[in-house]
Parts: C-alpha cells; sequence; structure tokens
C-alpha cells in the first residue's frame, strides 16, 4: 500500500486560518475570525448558486502537513490534502470525498452546505465561492495579479495563519505564482494545481465542528477514483462498473424516487402550470390497483427491452404505476358514462374530436382512439385482459356510485383495457430508454417520473396523479 510521502508543513498558532487567492486571504484577515462551524446557506447569485464566507475559519493549533493528490493516469498533480498532524489522513479524506467530493463525479454527496454537511463537519467551498468571483479587498492586494483577459491553465490558494495573513500576502504578491508553491513558509503554504481549472476546497471540522482540522483543494478535472494520495498507490475513491454502483445504491438505501430531478424539469415555461392540490387525485388503496405483478410482467418483457422491476423497490413502481392510470381514469374517463351512450362518442368525447379522420395520425388521441374502438390486432403475449377487465369495472363501479351504461358494456371495458395497455407500454418503453441512459438494470421511480415529465402528450394526461409529484409509492 505504501506510506504516506510529506510535501510540506506550516504551523497555525492564533487558532484561525484564512484561505484562498491573495484578495480572499486579505479579506479573510479584515473580517472577525469565526468560531466553529457556522450554517452557510446557498444563494441564488445570477444564474450560478454561490456561498457568503468569510474567509476564515476556526483551525486547530500545530502542525498542518501537506499532501499531493496525484493523477494515477497521467502521474501529474491534481489537488492537495492539508490536515493537522493528529488527523488520521485517509480516514479523514475519505470522510470529506463522502460527504461532499467533486462536483463532476458521481455519488459525490452535498454540492452546497446543508444541513448533511453541517452535521458531518465539512464547509462546502465552490469555484464561485472565491477567486475572482468575490472581489472584496481585490483592490488592496493590486489588479496586476489577476488579470481577466489572461488564461492561466492552472489553480492556486493559500492556507495561512490568521494571525500572520497579511505578511504572507505581501510577500506572495511578490512571488510569480508559479513558484509560490515552492516556498517554504513557517506559517502558511500555497498550494498550486497545474493543467486545470476552477477550484473547489472542503474544510473537515473536529467532531465537536468547533475548529477544522483538514482541507481538500482540487479542479474540475480532479478525478478522485483515479487519485491518490502521494505515496500511496490506491485511489481515494474506489472505481465501480456502473452495474457495481447501482447494487451499492440499492443496498445503501438510495432515494430512487427522482424528486430532485422532477422539481427542476417541471417548470412552468417548460410544461405549463402543474395542477392546483385540489384537482390531485389519488393516493388509491392497494385492493383497487389495475394491474398486477403478472400483469406488469408481461408488458415488461414486451416492452422494457429486458429490463424489470427490483426489489426493495418492485411494489413502489408498480404502485406509481397504477397511482397514474388510476387517476387518468378518474380525470378523463370517469365523466364519459354520464354524458355518451356509445363507444364512438365517448371516445370522440375522449379525445375532442368529432370524427376519426380529424385525429392527427400517430399522436397520444389517435392511439387513444383506435384502441378503445377496435380490437388488438397483435394480442400481447401471456396477458389475460379478462381479470384486469374485471378491476377495471369494479373501480369505475366503486367511484361512480351506481351501475351506468358505458360501464355495463363488455366491448366498451375491453376497449379500456386497451388503452390502459397501450398506455402502459408507452410509459414502460420509454423509462427503460431512461434507465438504460442512466446505466440500471432495471427500471425505477425516477425513470418513470422522467418518462412522463420529458413526453407532453403523457404528461399532460398522468399529471394530476397526486403519487408522481409528492413521491408517496
Amino acid at each position: 500500500m505504501g506510506f504516506l510521502r510529506l510535501h510540506a508543513h506550516f504551523n497555525v498558532h492564533s487558532g484561525h486560518l484564512c484561505y484562498g487567492e491573495l484578495h480572499n486571504i486579505w479579506q479573510g484577515a479584515l473580517a472577525e475570525p469565526s468560531y466553529g462551524l457556522t450554517a452557510v446557506q446557498p444563494r441564488v447569485a445570477g444564474t450560478v448558486m454561490t456561498h457568503k464566507l468569510d474567509h476564515n475559519v476556526s483551525a486547530l493549533n500545530g502542525t498542518w502537513n501537506a499532501f499531493r493528490l496525484i493523477d494515477t493516469t497521467e502521474s501529474r498533480l491534481t489537488g492537495w490534502f492539508v490536515a493537522n498532524e493528529s488527523v488520521d489522513v485517509l480516514q479523514e479524506a475519505d470522510k470529506i470525498l463522502r460527504v461532499s467530493g467533486s462536483p463532476n463525479e458521481e455519488d459525490s454527496g452535498s454540492q452546497y452546505n446543508d444541513e448533511k454537511t453541517m452535521k458531518e463537519g465539512v464547509l462546502v467551498i465552490n469555484r464561485y465561492d472565491w477567486g475572482l468571483y468575490d472581489k472584496r479587498a481585490l483592490d488592496v492586494v493590486g489588479e496586476d495579479e489577476f488579470n481577466p483577459y489572461t488564461f492561466a491553465p492552472r489553480i492556486g490558494a493559500g492556507l495561512v495563519d490568521y494571525a500572520e495573513a497579511k505578511a504572507e500576502v505581501m510577500f506572495w504578491k511578490n512571488v510569480p505564482e508559479d513558484d509560490r508553491a515552492e516556498e517554504q513558509r513557517p506559517n502558511g503554504l500555497w498550494l498550486d494545481i497545474p493543467q486545470n481549472e476552477y477550484s473547489f476546497g472542503r474544510f473537515g471540522f473536529d467532531d465537536k465542528r468547533s475548529a477544522a482540522r483538514s482541507f481538500l483543494f482540487f479542479g474540475i478535472q480532479t478525478v478522485f477514483r483515479q487519485t491518490f494520495i502521494d505515496g500511496i498507490q490506491q485511489p481515494l475513491r474506489k472505481y465501480e462498473t456502473h452495474e457495481e454502483r447501482f447494487q451499492r445504491r440499492l443496498q445503501e438505501g438510495f432515494d430512487f424516487r427522482g424528486m430532485e430531478t422532477l422539481k427542476m424539469m417541471a417548470v412552468p415555461s417548460r410544461l405549463g402550470s402543474s395542477p392546483a392540490d385540489g384537482d390531485l387525485l389519488g393516493p388509491h388503496t392497494n385492493d383497487e390497483r389495475l394491474f398486477q405483478k403478472a400483469d406488469f410482467a408481461a408488458f415488461l418483457r414486451r416492452n422494457a427491452k429486458n429490463l424489470g422491476f427490483v426489489d426493495p423497490w418492485r411494489d413502489r413502481v408498480e404502485f406509481l404505476l397504477n397511482e397514474l392510470l388510476m387517476s387518468y381514469f378518474e380525470r378523463y374517463i370517469l365523466p364519459l358514462d354520464r354524458s355518451f351512450a356509445t363507444i364512438l362518442s365517448a371516445a370522440q368525447a375522449l379525445t375532442g374530436q368529432r370524427a376519426p379522420q380529424q385525429i392527427e395520425s400517430r399522436t397520444l388521441d389517435f392511439y387513444l382512439f383506435q384502441h378503445l374502438t377496435q380490437p388488438h390486432e397483435d394480442p400481447i403475449p401471456d396477458w389475460e385482459p379478462a381479470a384486469v377487465a374485471a378491476r377495471v369495472r369494479e373501480f369505475l363501479f366503486s367511484r361512480s356510485g351506481e351501475q351506468l351504461r358505458l360501464f355495463s358494456n363488455d366491448e366498451y371495458i375491453a376497449g379500456l383495457c386497451r388503452c390502459l395497455a397501450w398506455l402502459i407500454g408507452e410509459v414502460l418503453e420509454l423509462a427503460s430508454n431512461e434507465a438504460k441512459d442512466n446505466y440500471r438494470s432495471n427500471i425505477m421511480p425516477v425513470d418513470i417520473r422522467i418518462a412522463v415529465c420529458n413526453d407532453a402528450q403523457l404528461f399532460s394526461i398522468f399529471k394530476y396523479s397526486r403519487v408522481y409529484w409528492d413521491g408517496s409509492e
């Protein structure tokens, strides 16, 4: 495995550290020293999220050791890990990466300061939180160092004792940036990463969250699955195949509902206004489910490209799909029986057309009209529509409160079952594509939500499902 190779060290005696580029460090020295890890809420600044930081933190006194992070594929410097001498370096680095790693890698925890990072004792610093994105004290340090029109394929930041911060800034100001990391200073250290962009930092705090004890510095091109601490020939994060990652997430209880993704996708400018709470339908009881496990198995074989459902999410996926279908029935099918006496008139009302030839080909309305009025030319193997028809009739009768004409018509009920079959087939086909695009071997609720959200026609009829929006499956 090897032994950690120490690159440099410095001393902290004031109980605080300043950090960042030169003007950030100066600003940190001007600000009142902070005490402990305090809640820092992300805020919207234009089109990005930022944290307002004072660029100083309380820190453990004593010797802080600096270790280089090396990319295994290119044998180049790709980051730094700096820690108080009392810290278990490997354990601390692993914790920080678990809580808040690179935004460019999957399963990297929180990318902003939140309740989780606060609980775990990690302060998140992102690219827009420091450097030229925070110009405080820039005029004091001087403009010549920070020419926005000059591209330098490297990033750098200083870490320095609070009491010595201004003196270190004045010293480093007269040293070319390329050479600062080579200067051994008793109370500070310059961290330089060539061939990288966009600076990120993560402070790790002690168990009481009273003082920082470590600092991780990296760029957007740092890949921790192929990066090791100098001297330790083992990547900081384990490489996983897509299937290994999926199975690990299942074991760890990862939330596959996709609620955050749905929240980001379902913006009014893209899909129109979401239904008011009073217009949402469901949830329904398990006894009301229209499709059972055997039904889903038949459609998975036909429409899901060899993908399936997996425990412990199988029942939740089936519940969500049933909720979409039942809310559609309540919203669109139940009112038809009270107004129309024939299958043709109901089909015309359902699709908003007076005649079949008025329906645009290969649209949702086209297929619903076709399946409601015409028998299946291509029966679905291993599917028993008669059992579904019995559940459909029972569901409609229970909701209508009376036995009306269309609901007693076997041909009409059979037509509704064909519509259900087409709808569930469409959703499963799109959801299977979504799952494959995300390297999942099984369909999860997030795949269904995204599939529906990405299809304007399906979204228009399924958006009235309460479970679709609240994730209570």
